[in-house]
């Protein structure tokens, strides 16, 4: 019998993002995706996306951000507007203005701003 391993810290996770980009590059600007994706780079600019973001480990993302949900395992600045979850992983750190459905802050992830929690449709009329 195959014993699955359950992590210490339970995440929101429950799909594989598609790392778009790598550690080593930097871009500033504004990106706009329709599927999971991964920033682990630098970035500087706005950031929109219609299902989960992640702000990977290498990632240093200085952003105004709007997605379905965002998970934080590295450096993030910014102003988000989230209308599922945001995530602060064990050495994510954020410091801004988040609005989101939920918000979870792991032990080892660092918050320092304001966060709003307010229901979907409160936040994000149709």
């Amino acid at each position: 019998m195959a014993r699955r391993q359950v992590s210490e810290h339970p995440t929101f996770l429950q799909v594989s993002p598609r790392t778009v980009l790598s550690p080593g590059t930097a871009i500033s600007g504004k990106l706009s995706f329709n599927l999971p994706v991964k920033i682990d780079s630098r970035f500087k600019g706005e950031v929109k996306s219609s299902e989960l973001l992640v702000v990977g480990p290498n990632a240093e993302v200085e952003a105004r951000i709007s997605a379905r949900h965002l998970q934080i395992e590295g450096s993030l600045v910014g102003t988000v507007h989230v209308s599922g979850w945001v995530e602060i992983l064990p050495g994510g750190r954020f410091r801004g203005e988040i609005e989101a459905g939920k918000l979870r802050v792991y032990p080892g992830g660092v918050f320092e701003g304001r966060g709003d929690v307010v229901r979907e449709e409160a936040a994000f009329p149709g």
